[in-house]
């Protein structure tokens, strides 16, 4: 049984992630743990919350827990599916530090985010919580859900790479698995820096094709002739993607390009949902 952790504020944009997983997710037996953290500064009253009572703090996890309960049984109005239970959880605490915690004691498979971002340069695509939980979070998958997207189980995954980094058959097995889960098929997009690939990147190509067997793949080789961002929308725009994926590798490719900088009136308009794999080797 899968695993996933869904922060929720009980936001519209929370419930659109909700149910985009459920439909990803529905062959899957699945169990979600909906968490709501409550604060100093995101509390449902204005006070500090350390100086609160113990009465007034459980008031609160109780007011937490009834929209906890509302929100489930938003998506369960639906149309129930046998094989996904819920689990509530408020928690009061950080919710990043929440988050960590909660991927270790319940052995989360997979966290998935609504997309508050912006449509400009991916910090802000991502949308600040999305951005600090990629940077602190890296030890389970991470998918988030564009708040304005009518979703659909994906037709094609996009995977994006410059296959400067070896991969692992545990690094790939969220790619393929929901690939295989859904029969899509993925098209990896090696962004070139050079008009060749050396030795080092055509292994690492060929160990990746070995590893995401039996899924449908192709390769696209894309040249970096502008920013990695603007080469990623083109593509998704130009041949239909509907899940953008990528690994997050320390000093890699995404914490690379999550630092390029905003170009002036550059817009990145990607409303798909987007998956981020932890490097795990």
């Amino acid at each position: 049984m899968k695993k996933i952790l869904l922060p929720t504020d009980f936001s519209n944009n929370a419930f659109h992630a909700l149910t985009s997983a459920s439909e990803l997710l529905k062959n899957e037996e699945c169990q979600f743990f909906v968490l709501n953290v409550f604060t100093e500064k995101k509390g449902f009253k204005s006070d500090s919350i350390e100086d609160a009572k113990e009465r007034k703090l459980q008031n609160w996890k109780e007011e937490a827990t009834t929209r906890l309960e509302r929100f489930v049984n938003r998506i369960k109005k639906q149309g129930e599916n046998q094989k996904h239970t819920y689990k509530l959880l408020a928690k009061r605490k950080d919710l990043i530090h929440a988050i960590d915690k909660l991927v270790d004691k319940l052995d989360i498979d997979l966290i998935v985010m609504g997309n508050k971002g912006k449509k400009s340069s991916i910090p802000l695509f991502l949308g600040k919580t999305a951005t600090q939980t990629l940077h602190h979070v890296n030890k389970c998958a991470v998918l988030t859900i564009a708040k304005n997207t009518s979703y659909a189980v994906p037709k094609q995954i996009a995977f994006v790479t410059d296959l400067k980094k070896s991969f692992t058959a545990n690094d790939m097995e969220p790619l393929k698995h929901i690939a295989l889960l859904n029969g899509t098929p993925i098209q990896i997009v090696h962004i070139d820096e050079k008009e060749q690939m050396d030795k080092s990147q055509q292994s690492n190509l060929d160990e990746l094709l070995s590893y995401l067997k039996p899924t449908e793949t192709a390769v696209h080789h894309m040249p970096n002739f502008i920013s990695k961002a603007k080469i990623i929308e083109v593509f998704i725009k130009e041949t239909g993607i509907d899940m953008l994926v990528m690994v997050n590798n320390k000093h890699g490719f995404l914490e690379k390009m999550l630092r390029e900088p905003i170009i002036e009136k550059m817009v990145f308009n990607i409303d798909i949902p987007f998956l981020v794999i932890p490097e795990k080797s």
